[in-house]
């Protein structure tokens, strides 16, 4: 089934029902940024009837997805709730492999359909900090008069697990150094979020303040016994 035909079960004939679309990444880092991440795409009970009545499996042609994997890819038919679906995930052991992997995975017009919610993502690291900016892109166009008929068909979370201490976005409440952003393909909208990798005062620089400031208080020690 080619990318089109794809798309087009996925998501025209939803546009007049009530089915819906669920599209779940998650991304996890480690200490040296190596890691690992998953993506599900999930359709719910309706466009399930839908693909049997078709003469397709109950999860569509999602199926194209699992047989035309890049070799290193873990897969499943994954289900949450009534929500049925394909679950890939992989290991990464920095970020441009993650990135390597993602080109692998956009190069062919099946599994492109994984990554369609992400128009692009880019990876910075500094001494300090490590960054994660990127754009959710565009998948419906439509006007405001057929505006919420779409807002139902889409549901898209990037979940990003990150070390450190996370600085922007400014959340009150962060549970598991996990940062949620949501999408609804309706428009293209930015994401970013930047974590403080390594203190400002690491062990090493406090020994070195500790001893230059013992330094200190012994030459003015010394120098008020010679007055």
């Amino acid at each position: 089934m080619k990318y089109k035909t794809l798309i087009k079960f996925l998501f025209v004939f939803l546009i007049f029902s009530a089915c819906e679309v669920k599209w779940d990444m998650e991304i996890s880092f480690e200490e040296d940024l190596s890691g690992s991440y998953s993506i599900a795409v999930l359709i719910d009970q309706e466009a399930q009837m839908y693909a049997v009545e078709t003469g397709q499996s109950s999860i569509g042609g999602l199926d194209a997805i699992l047989s035309n994997l890049p070799d290193g890819f873990g897969s499943s038919v994954y289900q949450e709730g009534n929500y049925l679906g394909i679950l890939i995930r992989n290991d990464f052991e920095d970020t441009d492999e993650l990135l390597l992997q993602f080109e692998q995975l956009k190069s062919e017009e099946n599994t492109a359909l994984l990554l369609l919610p992400i128009q692009e993502i880019r990876f910075d690291k500094s001494e300090r900090d490590f960054g994660i900016t990127g754009k959710f892109a565009e998948i419906f166009v439509t006007d405001e008069e057929n505006l919420e008929g779409f807002k139902r068909i889409f549901d898209g979370q990037l979940s990003i697990i990150v070390p450190g201490n996370i600085t922007d976005p400014q959340i009150s409440e962060i549970v598991d150094n996990t940062i949620i952003f949501e999408n609804d393909g309706l428009s293209v909208k930015t994401f970013k979020l930047v974590t403080r990798t390594k203190p400002i005062f690491t062990p090493e620089l406090i020994a070195a303040l500790l001893a230059i400031f013992g330094l200190i208080i012994y030459f003015v020690r010394q120098s008020v016994k010679k007055k």
